[in-house]
């Protein structure tokens, strides 16, 4: 097992991270933070569980029982932010000053007095009215006072007619030309006007405004500006804004103009006065948190007595021991969570050195991190459990033998000497559980690296069983000198062996369907013609399934030649073609008679029915389960590469065809694996065409398909050199020679040439 296989999807992501929210080369680096933060943030945790002491069992109130010492500096929060809050409210409100209510204050008078100049016209219009109508009765009058009423008449018209007279003599008095206004403008017509007021006045107010010169109203107008101005200029707040308003009703009564137009002028300065220093909430914050940061902290030196022999505990003496890790229901020592810490973090980077310099591969899969950091922080939850039981029965060779399968024996080395440290740390010290932890996972390595299935698993457990049986044996005999002792504890440690084989395979799947990881073992199983989707390619498509036989052949043997993992692109290639299971007849591998169902039909549409067997490869590996990376040869094998056969076919038709409505949809291959199914899977095909294959032959045929697809730029995506090239050309031609198959022949279409033309023809 010399790679990682990851189930990669096209934009390079293991199924995991697509739900993480983290997009692009540049966010990479912050996931490995986050990764390695969360990493040592649950190790450290489930190491401190285990290894923090009892404290002291103190609550406010409670009598101390001895006296407690503050073993560093610490600082008194309670007694700090009293401070603070005293330093925070000594700070003044701050106000800012709003020029524009000046302005606003000077428009809106000026606006009321538009009001009120037009209310005026309105009320002339009326009185002229009025008076219009009362000239019109005045002959009336005249003459029936000059012409003589019988005594009877005035005598039956008595009432009314002195109910008429008392009337016009209260409206006008002809003879002395005086106006009752409250009869002309009654309460009706005043409410009309009111409706022209932007401010609320009473009846007695719109009559003194009606009723006064133009004169004392632009008086008014004048000196009520003057007194607004000279208010605001004195800046108002909010707390002193009834101060203002008393100085404005004082103000108002100093001038010189009737009481009525003073109420008017009180009215509208009352309603228009308001403050214009508006306070500033950020300045007032940002000056009171000058004041606290200039609060020095209230600091409890090393040594100073925190709570004394005999007197109550406070409220702040308890946030103290708190801080300082010392009660009980406070699992944090200090200088033991300090020290762990720095373990642990030493621990950490040396594994990223030791990642950095020997496995830089793992640098462009987070994943991969997640996944060990998860092994580790499993194993040694489930060794804290065990350990309630006995010290010897912790499954340290647990993380070696998930990340042999899952990764490379060296990291599962590796990461199995840092394991067995910590699980030192966690028994306190003791030596015979690291020995035991170091031996049996280095046994379970070996073993587990050479089995490729699952029953394997059980026999490295069984081996690092063994081995820890042995290790705690011998070091037990050591140390105490007991045969019983060593007989005890090598049983205990020999079934930490074979808990770590069952939790090994119990979560393998697991780990292979989270982290999108095809285990050497997940291939085995996938290559096992028994497999319900290869049953059904053998059964309902045999052309095909020999022909992916063959291909697999090739691929294999070109993915060996050139350092890529030779059993990857030998399961690819097993179900490369599975797309073909849904239209089997239509591939010239799966007709059995000399009729073909293509010659029935338009190139373009035996184009499509050609290229859809990727995708309907694709649903089909969905339905039963293949793995992504799979998947990932089924969609991939044939990249953007053209119809051949049926482009030139339908050239000969129409001349105006382009060659990439023959193509394939792609993507191109994005691996080496599924560049050499691609170019295995176009070999095999051609090569049973040739008429007289000889060695030779055969091999100029392998490079030159080879050429057509690297200059048609199917290779683009794959990281495979021009060396590589050339060696999968001769791993090709020693799998070929002698394996040929009756196929219809490719035509000598220069690919240039067409993908010249057909971007011609789409410009």
């Amino acid at each position: 097992m010399n790679l990682i296989v990851t189930g990669k999807n096209n934009e390079g992501q293991a199924p995991l991270l697509r739900v993480l929210p983290f997009r692009g080369a540049n966010t990479k680096l912050l996931l490995k933070v986050i990764i390695g933060a969360l990493a040592y943030v649950s190790v450290f945790a489930i190491m401190l569980a285990a290894v923090s002491p009892k404290r002291y069992d103190l609550k406010a109130g409670d009598i101390a029982t001895e006296s407690i010492r503050a073993p560093r500096d610490v600082e008194n929060k309670i007694a700090t932010q009293r401070k603070i809050e005293q330093a925070k409210q000594s700070v003044a409100p701050i106000y800012r000053l709003n020029q524009d209510v000046k302005v606003e204050t000077v428009e809106e008078v000026n606006k009321i007095f538009e009001e009120i100049r037009i209310i005026r016209g309105l009320a002339n219009q009326r009185l002229k009215e009025w008076k219009d109508k009362q000239g019109a009765a005045m002959p009336q009058q005249q003459s029936s006072e000059e012409g003589a009423i019988p005594e009877d008449e005035m005598q039956q018209n008595n009432e009314g007619s002195q109910a008429e007279e008392t009337g016009q003599k209260d409206m006008y008095n002809v003879a002395k030309g005086e106006i009752d206004y409250q009869q002309v403008f009654d309460k009706q017509f005043l409410e009309q006007l009111k409706g022209h007021m932007s401010v609320e006045l009473s009846n007695n107010e719109l009559l003194a405004c009606i009723t006064a010169d133009e004169a004392e109203i632009s008086q008014l107008q004048e000196r009520l500006v003057e007194i607004l101005i000279s208010l605001l200029d004195l800046k108002i707040k909010e707390d002193n804004l009834l101060e203002a308003k008393n100085t404005l009703r004082n103000e108002i009564l100093t001038l010189p103009i009737s009481n009525e137009l003073r109420l008017v002028s009180t009215t509208i300065g009352l309603t228009l006065l308001k403050p214009n220093m508006v306070y500033d909430h950020e300045a007032t914050e940002a000056e009171r948190e000058k004041a606290a940061q200039s609060v020095e902290k209230v600091i409890y030196k090393k040594g100073q007595y925190i709570v004394q022999d005999g007197q109550p505990v406070t409220e702040e003496q308890i946030a103290m021991l708190k801080e300082l890790g010392l009660l009980k229901d406070e699992p944090f020592d200090v200088p033991l969570v300090a020290g762990l810490g720095l373990l642990i973090l030493s621990l950490e980077i040396i594994g990223i050195i030791y990642i950095h310099h020997f496995e830089r591969e793992l640098a462009d899969q987070p994943h991969m991190f997640i996944l060990i950091s998860l092994v580790v922080c499993l194993t040694l939850g489930v060794s804290y459990g065990m350990s309630v039981v006995s010290l010897y029965f912790m499954p340290v060779a647990l993380a070696a033998l998930l990340l042999t399968v899952l990764m490379k024996p060296k990291i599962a080395f590796f990461v199995n000497v840092l394991l067995a440290i910590l699980v030192g740390i966690m028994t306190r010290g003791q030596s015979g559980v690291m020995v035991t932890g170091l031996l049996g996972g280095m046994t379970g390595i070996f073993i587990a690296h050479r089995s490729q299935h699952r029953n394997g698993m059980f026999l490295a457990g069984l081996g690092a069983s063994a081995a820890s049986a042995l290790s705690t044996a011998g070091y037990e005999l050591i140390v105490s000198g007991s045969w019983w002792a060593a007989l005890r504890s090598s049983l205990w440690s020999g079934g930490s062996g074979v808990l770590a084989a069952v939790l090994t395979v119990g979560t393998l799947p697991v780990w292979e369907n989270v982290f999108g990881i095809i285990t050497p073992i997940k291939m085995i199983e996938l290559s096992n013609p028994n497999h319900p989707l290869l049953k059904r390619l053998m059964r309902e498509a045999p052309g095909t399934y020999h022909h992916s036989i063959i291909v697999a052949n090739l691929a294999e043997s070109a993915a060996q030649a050139v350092g890529a993992n030779g059993l990857l692109a030998r399961v690819g290639a097993y179900y490369h073609d599975v797309g073909k299971l849904v239209r089997p007849y239509y591939f010239r591998e799966n007709q059995f008679t000399v009729e073909n169902p293509h010659d029935r039909l338009n190139p373009t549409l035996s184009t499509n029915i050609i290229t859809s067997h990727a995708k309907d490869g694709v649903k089909l590996a969905q339905k039963y389960r293949i793995p992504k990376v799979i998947q990932d040869f089924i969609l991939q094998h044939h990249g953007t590469t053209p119809v051949i056969y049926f482009y030139h076919k339908a050239k000969n038709n129409n001349k105006d065809v382009k060659l990439d409505d023959f193509r394939y949809t792609g993507p191109k291959p994005q691996t080496p694996e599924t560049a050499i199914v691609m170019l295995a899977d176009t070999v095999e095909a051609a090569v049973r065409t040739m008429p007289d294959p000889t060695p030779g032959k055969v091999e100029g045929l392998i490079r030159k398909l080879i050429k057509e697809k690297l200059d048609d730029g199917q290779l683009d995506e794959c990281h495979l050199t021009l060396k590589d090239l050339d060696s999968i050309a001769i791993a090709f031609k020693d799998v070929l020679c002698g394996i040929f198959h009756e196929r219809v022949e490719y035509p000598d279409v220069d690919l240039k040439e067409g993908r010249d033309e057909g971007n011609d023809g789409g410009n």
